[in-house]
């Protein structure tokens, strides 16, 4: 029972953005590659975009973001050698205890749903996915947050448990923040070694960070793995 992604590349502090640029480059012990996200922002709802990886096309997107600039709805197609094969079109509703993804088809029509249940820190505590309202699987965790470990379980379509064990979660993994409210340093949630993560900024006059330096810290050493730049043009 994974955390998202934490990166949300396309947030800024303005509504005043016409489009913005993000290269990040990750450097990984066998090698380094480069991911380039562009996004257009046509409304102060509506970001459309494009992903690639060392230039080459991935993927296309359409989203759509709240008040809170929070994801209510993403249209992505999928590229393969520079043609289309697969589509992914998900609709996001939100609550304080609730997450609910609708996946729709060409048709628009729900075919698939994944029902996140979270307690009071917002970890999820149960997840049920369904294909045509029938269950496919459940997904439960029960957390101990003295221990920093969550108990995982995982019922198939039969309510058959398949799957269980002792995960570990460390759920206080933001260890401190700059004055600007971005993370400076952290743990990885899911690690046992509690490895400490740094990040260094560099912001532009309107206080949007335009160049982010994540580094982990190896014995007693700083080492740089990945750095992300953002251009950011703003509407006249």
């Amino acid at each position: 029972m994974n955390k998202p992604r934490m990166d949300e590349f396309y947030k800024v502090r303005e509504n005043n953005v016409e489009s913005l640029t993000v290269t990040e480059t990750n450097f990984l012990e066998d090698e380094t590659y480069t991911n380039k996200w562009v996004y257009f922002y046509s409304k102060d709802s509506i970001i459309n975009g494009k992903l690639f990886k060392d230039e080459e096309l991935k993927s296309t997107f359409k989203y759509t973001i709240n008040k809170n600039r929070e994801l209510t709805e993403s249209q992505v197609l999928f590229y393969h050698k520079q043609k289309v094969n697969d589509r992914l079109h998900v609709k996001y509703i939100l609550s304080d205890s609730v997450m609910i993804l609708k996946l729709l088809d060409e048709k628009l029509e729900v075919y698939r749903r994944m029902i996140v249940e979270m307690d009071s820190l917002k970890s999820p505590i149960k997840i049920t996915s369904l294909n045509n309202d029938e269950i496919e699987a459940e997904e439960t965790a029960e957390y101990n947050y003295n221990l920093n470990t969550f108990k995982y379980k995982v019922y198939n379509r039969y309510n058959k448990l398949v799957l269980d064990k002792i995960e570990h979660y460390n759920h206080n993994f933001i260890i401190g923040k700059n004055e600007l409210g971005d993370v400076v340093e952290m743990i990885w949630p899911l690690s046992r070694d509690k490895s400490v993560i740094r990040f260094d900024y560099k912001y532009d006059q309107k206080n949007n960070w335009i160049k982010r330096v994540k580094k982990i810290i190896k014995n007693n050493k700083e080492v740089i793995t990945t750095i992300v730049r953002r251009s950011i043009k703003y509407k006249k």
